[in-house]
């Protein structure tokens, strides 16, 4: 889903990290449910909830976005957050077509975080302990000594990654069939060394024409993936992972091993060795992924198609992780082990009848009614132990651990369905005058027999304006104008199952006598009241053309509403249950999206071609249960908390915490301010309500994860047989919390390292202007105010993307190929932004999540690749 990051309007695409075969965040105009799924649907060639992860590009025929309520309908129920439609390749009468491509590249950091060399790290701690009257920790001896000591990035990050990827694909066809295969290598080095991604993927599509009236379509992918990844946790200390120890562990410590053959450690810093953290862990996933769909067509009388589409999907994993002796936590426990599965299956039948009419020259009719259903069954398991007996077997072996509560093994399985009625008519006049009119009768088993099933209609109408005979007259210039107006209602029941019902979990043992006894518990407070999450969009816009198509494009706006929101209200503890599940609730999308296409420069030997889109967006909580005025949330890492909060007028999990006011320069400030225990060089926070005091109530918004104004250029440029594409992308007014700021301002031991330019310029006597506070005592003015305005740090970036320049060579005497194109590209070239992070894009809360949080993030990679593409 790359290709479409910044390429499109209204269409949030960002990386959840640069890591190799990680999964990519797609959100269509904002995001609408606060504890539901927020997920945009991918439909690869009719069948839903595909991974587009499991898709080679090079099998891509084309993309469509479906934006509005009333264009994404006829998808139902998983919708409502807009679809991305998927067409793979298909063949063409005539001969036997081969493709070949290969390509290589090499990977590099695009930014590292800079931090504390060696001696600065010893003269900072030095210099904070003498402001702070303590004794100093390094002589001037030792600091001469050091150097710049080791930069730890250095050590975890390789300094250039390979990445291949071959395509070999045949196609062609005959008067009743057309066939088309492709076969896909691709591999990947992290730039974290250990970690990679290799994924085989073959494709095949075959559609027959057995009769005049008689069509059958058969598309099928197969994908296998080896993922070896890093340790990125939400833990902290040791649990964090390397980059993260890279980050904050003692530059002054050598690389390699003591003389007991352990990597060097610091006793006070509470942190373990980063080449410990990723010599001595093992962490492999295994993946298969085979879906397809097989589609017949009759056609019994001309116009009138039958349509049977039977799909499904069928994937699997299996995940091995290990943590050896050589770890500190490894060590505690004399190695630790799991392995988890997963085994899921989805299953697709689709019934639908269409009918196509003219009448004359002026009428067009399409009638379209028909049923779906759709089954998922999910199962999986689960194993860990510690203390074994060694390290060389690794999680291979679980059975040479020994758990004192006997052994740790989870286990699941549970099923949902989905039934959806469908009906559409569109109607069209010399087609000047365009109507659409929709409906969807959907079902789920998540809700009960009495709310199972809900009705969700659209509507839509089009004038092409400029096929009015006055039109022309009035605007010559003009070759094509329309204007569109649409209506739509789509459902949303992306929650957990069961949460009407009442079940049971394994509970824990419970000591009855002398007995251990295993019990189970009820597993929720189910609410047989919960219905549809439903979303309302409204949408009008205009697609315009210009001189002959020298300028084109599209203007929209939009409003899409969500109520009865399936919100997890929370519950006293005296209930003993945390939360439950009911609708309440309702968010607003409210932007514009524009397009806008234009031809240059259109030359013999030259030509000049754009594409820039642009999108606003503006993400509001519009209601809230009566009882429950806002929500506070937020956890990272284990000592990050309480960051976030839901409250109307307000975007959704906005970022919730002190606003600073500089630092405090002077006693006297001190002395008049509402912070009379505050030093000179701690932070200063502004006193919202004006009680002389700082406290909870003083907590603002300083920000959310929503951008305010996003941007894509492309310009190419054609001469004789050289193209050159070159892509620009702008995102503006989005916030993030970044968990490594937070440590470098507030470090969980002194010892830690920090980022660099937080003390370079810090407060002291000597530097009372300075722009970051003191680090003398930072809990002082961390704790509970460690979210501030310090913390949450804009994301807003200008990237230089892509530029890709390719060369087509002459054929004219060659009998054995019929095209041949080489190229070289580079991606993540230049970006320019104030974020001190790796990569103002990345969050690592996941592909569903809508908070940004950077912790433990993966660096940005910057890519030189080349290629060729040879067609036989």
């Amino acid at each position: 889903m790359q290709l479409l990051n910044g390429r499109a309007s209204g269409v949030s695409i960002s990386q959840t990290s640069s890591a190799p075969g990680a999964p990519t965040k797609i959100q269509i105009r904002g995001a609408g449910s606060i504890n539901s799924s927020n997920k945009a649907l991918v439909v690869v060639d009719g069948l839903p909830g595909v991974d587009p992860t499991s898709i080679s590009p090079d099998d891509i025929k084309s993309i469509e976005i479906l934006k509005d309520a009333s264009s994404a309908a006829i998808y139902g129920t998983r919708a409502a957050n807009g679809v991305v439609l998927i067409t793979t390749k298909s063949g063409k009468k005539g001969d036997m077509l081969v493709n070949f491509s290969a390509g290589y590249g090499i990977q590099s950091v695009a930014k590292k975080i800079d931090v504390l060399d060696g001696r600065q790290y010893m003269e900072t701690l030095n210099a904070i302990r003498s402001d702070a009257g303590q004794p100093l920790i390094f002589t001037q001896r030792q600091i001469d000594s050091i150097g710049t000591g080791t930069n730890w990035q250095n050590e975890v990050f390789n300094q250039a990654a390979p990445v291949q990827n071959y395509q070999l694909s045949i196609s062609g066809g005959g008067d009743k069939h057309d066939y088309y295969a492709g076969l896909n290598y691709y591999n990947q080095d992290g730039l974290v060394q250990h970690s990679n991604f290799k994924k085989l993927n073959f494709r095949t599509n075959f559609n027959f024409n057995a009769k005049e009236f008689l069509r059958f379509k058969l598309n099928m992918n197969f994908t296998r993936g080896i993922q070896n990844s890093i340790l990125v946790t939400d833990g902290v200390n040791e649990g964090a992972g390397p980059i993260n120890a890279a980050i904050q562990f003692d530059p002054t410590l050598p690389v390699g091993l003591d003389a007991a053959g352990k990597y060097y450690a610091n006793s006070f810093i509470a942190l373990d060795n980063p080449l410990a953290l990723l010599n001595g862990i093992s962490n492999e996933t295994l993946s298969n992924n085979l879906y397809g769909t097989f589609t017949t067509e009759i056609e019994p009388v001309k116009g009138l198609v039958g349509t049977i589409r039977l799909g499904g999907a069928l994937s699997s994993s299996m995940g091995s992780f290990y943590r050896d002796r050589s770890t500190l936590n490894g060590l505690a426990s004399r190695g630790a082990g799991s392995k988890s599965g997963t085994d899921n299956a989805q299953w697709l039948a689709e019934f639908l009848l269409k009918y196509d009419k003219k009448w004359g020259r002026n009428h067009s009719l399409s009638l379209l009614a028909g049923t779906t259903f759709e089954e998922f069954l999910y199962q999986g398991l689960g194993a860990s132990s510690i203390r074994f007996l060694s390290d060389v077997t690794g999680a291979d072996l679980l059975q040479s651990g020994d758990n004192d509560q006997g052994d740790n093994v989870s286990s699941f399985k549970d099923r949902n369905r989905l039934n959806g009625i469908i009906g559409r008519i569109n109607y069209g006049y010399k087609d000047r005058y365009l109507l659409t009119a929709s409906f969807r009768n959907d079902g789920t088993s998540r809700f009960s027999d009495a709310q199972k099933f809900a009705f969700f209609p659209s509507g839509a109408l089009a004038w092409r304006v400029s096929k009015e005979p006055f039109f022309n007259s009035l605007l010559p210039m003009v070759t094509d104008f329309k204007w569109r107006i649409s209506y739509g209602e789509l459902g949303n029941q992306g929650i957990g199952n069961y949460q009407t019902l009442q079940t049971l979990v394994a509970g824990g043992a419970a000591i009855f006598g002398n007995s251990i006894l295993q019990g189970v518990v009820p597993a929720r407070i189910p609410n047989r009241n919960l219905r549809w999450e439903t979303t309302q969009e409204f949408n009008t816009g205009i697609d315009f053309s210009l001189w002959n198509n020298r300028i084109s494009g599209s203007v929209d706006y939009y409003i899409r509403n969500t109520r009865d929101q399936l919100f997890s209200k929370p519950l006293p503890s005296v209930v003993g249950f945390t939360s439950i599940m009911i609708n309440a609730g309702a968010v607003r999308n409210t932007g514009w999206d524009i397009q806008l296409n234009s031809v240059n420069i259109d030359k013999a030997a030259f030509s000049w071609s754009s594409s820039f889109n642009m999108s606003f967006l503006k993400n509001e909580v519009t209601s809230l249960p009566p009882s429950i005025p806002q929500i506070i949330t937020g956890s990272t890492g284990g000592f990050i908390s309480n960051y976030q909060i839901v409250a109307v007028g307000s975007p959704m999990q906005s970022f919730y915490g002190y606003q600073a006011d500089g630092i405090f320069r002077s006693a006297d400030e001190v002395a008049l301010s509402s912070q009379p225990t505050a030093k000179p060089g701690h932070i200063r926070f502004r006193d919202q309500n004006k009680d002389g005091k700082i406290d909870a109530t003083d907590r603002v918004i300083l920000g959310d994860p929503f951008p305010d104004f996003t941007a894509g250029l492309n310009n190419r440029f054609v001469y004789k047989r050289f193209s050159l594409d070159l892509f620009f992308q702008l995102v503006s007014g989005i916030q993030t919390l970044d968990a490594n700021v937070l440590e470098s301002f507030y470090p969980t031991n002194e010892y830690r390292n920090r980022i660099a330019r937080y003390y370079e310029d810090r407060w002291t006597p000597q530097n009372p202007d300075a722009a970051y506070p003191s680090g003398v005592n930072p809990s002082a003015y961390g704790g509970a105010f460690s979210i501030n305005s310090f913390t949450i740090l804009d994301a807003s970036f200008l990237r230089f993307k892509t530029a890709n320049l390719s060369y087509s060579v002459p054929l004219s005497s060659s009998k054995t190929f019929r095209a041949i194109q080489v190229y070289l590209a580079a991606d993540n070239i230049v970006t320019i932004t104030n974020y001190e992070g790796f990569d103002p894009d990345a969050s690592n809360t996941g592909s569903e999540a809508i908070s940004k949080v950077n912790y433990n993030s993966y660096p940005l990679n910057r890519t030189i690749r080349m290629g060729i593409n040879l067609q036989f």
